[in-house]
């Protein structure tokens, strides 16, 4: 009874814990700095924000059936008629998580003993899993057919420019980075994106 009790006050703990988490990404783009205490920016908030990569799963699923129907492939006779496309999708969602992070710690490789590159993975982890949920809906949306190609493009952008603004609110709370360096990383977030399925041939939700 009491294993039972203190698993279910550690699954409380931990929901409570993403919450708070998501919270403070999303209070970034309007309190700046402040909020990243929020964020957890100790070595077991660094662990929590990779592992949070598994929140995207929902997110996944709505890509998924998107990329099926741009390939013709009817949903109603399941999501994983075709491995390579659901593992193209895997891949490009992780690639959202990683490539910036590889991208900064290569071209200054000096900032990977600084507490503010943890801080910026700890803050990316939990912005991507924002941006990863804000364009699962245009994702969804064209799934079910209630859009087409031309308005899903039009509510991708739309729901795109939020993703920006995100990402940038990560970067320049954490990075204290100037406007230009903070615009930098949210351009080389949105060309890796493109990058990444123009090489894995999926359309791009």
């Amino acid at each position: 009874m009491r294993r039972g009790q203190a698993g279910a006050r550690a699954m409380l703990l931990a929901a409570d814990a993403v919450t708070r988490c998501l919270r403070g990404t999303w209070r970034l783009m309007s309190a700046g700095p402040t909020a990243l205490p929020e964020l957890d920016l100790s070595w077991q908030g660094l662990s929590r924000s990779c592992l949070a990569m598994v929140l995207t799963a929902p997110a996944l699923v709505a890509v998924l059936a998107a990329e099926n129907a741009v390939a013709g492939l009817s949903n109603a006779a399941g999501l994983f008629q075709s491995p390579p496309l659901a593992m193209a999708v895997l891949a490009s969602q992780i690639a959202a998580f990683i490539m910036v992070p590889m991208l900064i710690a290569g071209l200054a490789p000096h900032l990977l003993r600084a507490p503010a590159f943890a801080a910026f993975v700890i803050a990316w982890n939990w912005t991507e899993v924002l941006c990863a949920s804000l364009l699962a809906v245009p994702a969804l949306v064209y799934a079910i057919g209630w859009s087409t190609p031309e308005l899903a493009i039009a509510h991708w952008l739309a729901f795109a420019a939020i993703v920006a603004k995100l990402r940038y609110a990560a970067a320049a709370a954490t990075l204290g980075a100037q406007r230009g360096v903070a615009l930098l990383v949210v351009c080389a977030s949105f060309l890796a994106q493109a990058g990444v399925t123009g090489v894995l041939g999926l359309w791009g939700f």
